[in-house]
């Protein structure tokens, strides 16, 4: 008999502010940006490089002077958001000393705070050549290519960044989100234990651990950084989230239940996009907990309430078809698991569990392609190799 694979809960990526952003100036009060919402966070760690410049052999001491004294305004008027102004000073600097690292460092976060990220890019490769231990600016370059989505050359100089200086606890974070994008999931553990030991205040090292241990295996581990999370920021939804989904694995529904449905009650302060998707996902996760105990009415109203919000969710998707293929509403399953694969192409468990209805429909050749298409996009999936097998036997419909 073919088997009809049960989803699992919803487990979120980090999406509130992602990443933490351009350190500032050597020492000033540390600043941080996630440039993916758009948000200003303030920085935990305190990133502060001892920062180098370097002058011609020969300059007099009055101009490294003038140049200090140059900087320091510079550094200043970064502080108070004064772009326009730091800038000019930095650029006097570099028109007397063009391999000025601190200069090209600074004058890269300025117009990476303004979003101007190829010209950010281009003033912090001239930091790194004008010093190449320069950890600062290796780190502000990682930085920027993680907001171009280059996971692979921001890992590059993030590495590089910690190797010079392995006390930055941002740097870490910011190198851990580099490795779970590249899906190097022990190495990503290991970065996020590192930023959470040198900074224990960084609520997102916190969920991102949590995520860490959660893919290990390692639930009860991620539950107490979930927790810590919610700790540092009671209202961060994804965390009270995740923390329902940790439950929910651990058999703990009540929990779970309570977790989801606090997620539902936060405001949250990031888009209007961006909080509608958590909400929906926080519903369809809390649906998926009520199937699990087996209250199948309150799991099929809460997965239509993530379809109001967001009809374009997936995952609601998904489980409403294994919600109508359970009562055996097989055509109507089908709507839903051809919903969930458009707007989820890769979704490897819909694609099985499309086969199994249209197995059930007697439409063998279309449950082939389907079984066929769950393998191709996750090989040695054993759900989907075993109803094909089955099907080649002769036995197509689940049970």
């Amino acid at each position: 008999m073919a088997n009809l694979l049960a989803s699992g809960l919803i487990f979120l990526e980090s999406k509130n502010g992602n990443r933490i952003g351009a350190s500032s100036a050597p020492g000033l009060l540390a600043f941080s940006r996630a440039f993916f919402q758009g948000l200003l966070l303030v920085s935990l760690s305190g990133y502060i490089a001892a920062l180098l410049f370097s002058l011609p052999v020969k300059a007099a001491e009055k101009d490294s002077t003038d140049f200090e004294s140059l900087l320091s305004k510079a550094e200043k008027l970064y502080v108070e958001r004064k772009m326009g102004e730091a800038a000019s000073y930095l650029n006097t600097v570099i028109s007397s000393d063009a391999k000025n690292a601190r200069a090209h460092n600074l004058l890269g976060k300025i117009y990476h705070r303004q979003g101007k990220l190829e010209l950010a890019i281009a003033e912090y490769h001239k930091a790194i050549d004008g010093d190449s231990r320069l950890a600062d600016a290796r780190y502000n370059l990682g930085v920027a290519l993680i907001d171009q989505d280059n996971f692979r050359e921001a890992e590059r100089y993030l590495d590089d960044a910690v190797r010079l200086d392995s006390r930055s606890a941002e740097a870490h974070y910011n190198l851990g989100l580099c490795a779970d994008r590249l899906e190097k999931n022990d190495k990503a553990l290991d970065e996020f234990q590192k930023a959470v030991k040198l900074d224990p205040a960084i609520s997102q090292a916190h969920y991102c651990l949590g995520r860490a241990y959660f893919k290990a295996g390692q639930l009860e581990k991620a539950v107490e950084e979930y927790k810590a999370a919610i700790g540092l920021n009671p209202k961060y939804v994804e965390a009270h989230n995740n923390l329902g989904v940790a439950y929910s694995d651990l058999g703990k529904y009540p929990e779970s239940i309570q977790e989801f449905q606090i997620a539902l009650k936060i405001e949250p302060n990031y888009p209007e996009a961006q909080r509608n998707l958590g909400y929906a996902q926080a519903h369809t996760s809390l649906g998926i907990t009520y199937f699990k105990q087996g209250n199948l009415r309150k799991a099929f109203d809460e997965y239509k309430k993530a379809i109001k919000i967001d009809p374009e969710f997936a995952d609601a998707h998904y489980n409403l078809g294994i919600y109508y293929q359970h009562q055996g509403q097989i055509s109507t399953a089908v709507g839903h698991y051809q919903a969930a694969i458009r707007f989820d192409p890769k979704n490897a468990l819909a694609h099985n569990n499309l086969g199994v209805a249209y197995a059930r429909l007697g439409k063998r050749d279309l449950a082939e392609a389907e079984y066929r298409q769950a393998l191709k996009l996750k090989p040695g999936y054993r759900e989907a190799e075993q109803n094909l097998q089955s099907l080649k036997l002769g036995h197509g419909s689940n049970r």
